[in-house]
């Protein structure tokens, strides 16, 4: 009697399959025989489960193993609707050349629905079992000889804290929304048990034969939406992945690079890692990188890509571009010898100042038509100019990086990445404010210091050494000047076009003056306070800051109120971090301030003047350039232009001590190394050697970094 425990459904197919087609006399002939067996399966059902112990099929546990038992539910919020995306992976039936058979296959295949949010589960569980039963039978017509099996039923259970198992009981009109994403549900799961899918199959010839799959529901797994290689390979440059992912942990998540022909890759991947630095031997070879991607509690996420069968690293990630050779940086190279054969003990640390060159300025049709239209195009984009700038970063060992003109999407996808893993930094970043058309006069510009433009300054730190107290700064400097009595009064004669502290006017025309003060409010200053970590400095403060002032040619005066405001800023931090022996907190500036160091600017900067002296400011930082004994010619390069505009300064009356400046030459010398180089890569019938600049194929920004080591009293370990 144990037939009459199945689905009828499976008892009527039975039951036809064993009559032969000559046996149908007609139809009134079938459909009669039909409800004679419709009579007899009601009555044993009936009896058996009145009189009778009811006898389970047999789990046969082995056909399904080693699946991939999570069930992915990501929510999609669109203008149209509300949907999810389900997604799960079920071990897949192949067909051999003798029969229809059920074979072990470590193959599984992907099954991906996007349902709207309203859509009843019993509906999606429908389709779910169709869609999968579908794809197994693609088209074949199967008999009783053949063995395999089908989803005949799904439904979710809830796993206990102690193993055991209790249905979800979801009344038919519940939706998907209700049952997956409702944070009412989701709390109860994450708090007290598991949510799980369970997917029961039958075999077709035998039903006793079932298995049953459980899948883990995860919602808001680990997912690359998109991971490009979009940046140049270069022997001795990190090549790193631009990804755009959701709830990924980069430091769970597996990355195995893979290095050959085209067409041609080896099984075994030649690193495994975030980054990838290719060396001469892979120069005109391609590169290809798969992920395994997890969250923060190590969990497996969705694989990446759309193929059909389950891998847990997804579909490769292919490099358009095979490894080249990288350029000759000679001038690079002397600085990286130096640093590698000059530590810095636990008593010194390194800070470095450099413009970058943002894309979105070195992209516009103005720079490469005016200012770079010295440098060849592929060398001014920012596929090959980032590879060169990563690898530089990383290799002057510094224990703070501040740097202009930065992408917003360089900072978040390479340079907290890539200095992340290679230097174990940290970065916090402040985007300059948004100048807008002004929607009342198109002819002119309006700032909107709520909005961020898409570059800004960044500051990095060596997680090692040190840990952040403080992010802070201001995110527009000439703001934060009109809330400054004597700053304010500054602004108010500038605008009036007369003179500030007795300099000229300036010497753009009247109606311009407020487009520059506009423009102006863009520029930021951001600040970090640091804590040194080592055991004997127990609290030891440190200030950073980092700054890129207005850059007009004729609008020296906006810079100066803006180097008094920097100034005035961070004298009033140092006294809110004042240090219980009284003795002044260490700072460090750093920043491009577009003027040159005998400027009224990098005056204000280092000295202040009168124009402060009526502030009631205790403390008033004496500042020095780290490059003071061995001053550039030179920090800014493009034809017809050179100055020095960077500046990495710092209070000399606190117990800093500049011990180094990496040197950076003369013009003179830049110009015939650059020379010699261009004629060695067969380059100068392309070049016009009387209009160099930076950047070129050499240098990768139209400035030169600036470093310089600091040995810190406070350091050194006292004397018992």
């Amino acid at each position: 009697m144990e037939i009459w425990t199945l689905d009828m459904c499976c008892i009527r197919n039975t039951y036809l399959s064993k009559m032969h087609p000559c046996k149908f006399r007609s139809a009134a002939h079938n459909y009669l025989m039909w409800t004679r067996f419709s009579i007899r399966y009601l009555f044993c059902r009936h009896y058996c489960k009145s009189h009778m112990p009811l006898v389970l099929p047999k789990m046969d546990s082995d056909v399904f193993s080693n699946f991939f038992p999570y069930f992915f539910i990501r929510p999609v919020i669109s203008q149209e609707c509300e949907k999810l995306i389900a997604e799960l992976f079920v071990p897949r039936l192949v067909s051999p050349s003798t029969g229809f058979k059920i074979q072990q296959d470590h193959r599984q295949r992907r099954f991906s629905f996007e349902c709207s949010v309203h859509e009843p589960l019993s509906t999606f569980f429908s389709h779910l079992i169709s869609s999968i039963n579908g794809q197994y039978l693609r088209g074949k017509t199967i008999s009783t000889t053949d063995s395999v099996y089908l989803a005949s039923k799904a439904n979710l259970v809830y796993k206990n804290t102690d193993g055991s198992t209790t249905s979800a009981l979801f009344s038919s009109d519940k939706t998907l929304g209700d049952c997956f994403l409702s944070e009412s549900s989701y709390n109860a799961v994450n708090k007290t048990c598991q949510m799980l899918l369970q997917i029961r199959f039958h075999m077709h010839n035998d039903h006793e034969k079932t298995t049953l799959l459980s899948y883990t529901v995860h919602r808001n797994p680990a997912h690359i939406i998109q991971c490009r290689l979009n940046t140049v390979p270069m022997v001795g440059c990190p090549v790193v992945p631009l990804i755009e992912a959701e709830n990924i942990c980069l430091e769970n998540s597996e990355f195995s690079w893979f290095v050959g022909q085209s067409n041609k890759w080896s099984e075994k991947p030649c690193h495994k890692g975030f980054l990838f630095i290719p060396t001469e031997d892979h120069i005109g070879l391609s590169i290809q990188l798969r992920i395994r991607v997890r969250d923060t509690k190590g969990i497996d996420g969705v694989p990446y890509g759309t193929g059909k069968f389950f891998d847990p690293y997804g579909e490769p990630i292919k490099c358009k571009s095979t490894v080249l050779k990288a350029p000759n940086q000679v001038f690079h190279q002397r600085r990286y010898d130096w640093i590698e054969n000059n530590q810095l003990d636990s008593q010194h640390l390194r800070v470095v100042s450099y413009n970058i060159l943002a894309e979105m300025y070195a992209g516009s049709d103005f720079a490469r038509t005016n200012l770079f239209k010295h440098c060849p195009e592929n060398f001014i984009s920012s596929a090959y100019r980032l590879p060169l700038i990563l690898r530089e970063l990383c290799s002057y060992q510094s224990d703070f990086i501040c740097l202009q003109e930065v992408d917003r999407w360089v900072y978040d996808k390479y340079l907290v990445h890539t200095l992340k893993f290679c230097r174990n930094m940290d970065g916090i970043f402040l985007a300059k404010r948004a100048v807008l058309s002004d929607l009342n006069d198109p002819t002119k510009v309006k700032t909107d210091v709520e909005k961020e433009k898409g570059e800004g300054c960044a500051i990095f730190y060596s997680r090692t050494r040190f840990e952040l107290v403080s992010k802070c700064g201001l995110p527009s400097i000439i703001h934060y000047a009109s809330t400054v009595p004597f700053l304010s009064a500054m602004l108010d004669k500038f605008n009036s076009t007369t003179s500030i502290c007795a300099t000229a006017k300036h010497s753009f025309s009247e109606e311009d003056t407020e487009t520059h003060i506009q423009k102006s409010l863009s520029q930021c200053l951001i600040t970090g306070v640091f804590r040194e970590k080592s055991a004997t400095s127990q609290s030891l403060l440190l200030i950073v800051s980092n700054a890129h002032l207005y850059f007009h040619p004729s609008a020296s005066q906006i810079r100066t109120i803006q180097a008094f405001t920097v100034r005035h800023y961070l004298s009033e931090l140092a006294m809110c971090y004042k240090q219980s022996d009284n003795k002044p907190i260490p700072i460090v500036f750093c920043g491009d301030i577009n003027q040159s160091p005998d400027s009224d600017v990098f005056t204000a900067l280092t000295q202040g003047n009168e124009c402060s002296s009526h502030e009631k400011i205790t403390y008033q930082p004496i500042f020095e350039s780290a490059y003071a004994n061995n001053s550039p010619e030179f920090t800014n390069w493009v034809p017809g232009f050179h100055a020095v505009l960077d500046v990495i300064l710092y209070n000399a009356d606190s117990d800093l001590r500049c011990t180094h400046a990496l040197p950076i030459g003369s013009l003179k010398e830049i110009k015939e190394l650059l020379i010699q180089l261009i004629k060695e890569d067969n380059q100068a019938q392309m070049l016009d050697l009387n209009e160099l600049g930076l950047p070129n194929a050499y240098f990768p920004s139209d400035h030169i970094a600036l470093v310089a080591d600091f040995s810190w009293d406070s350091l050194k370990p006292t004397s018992i």
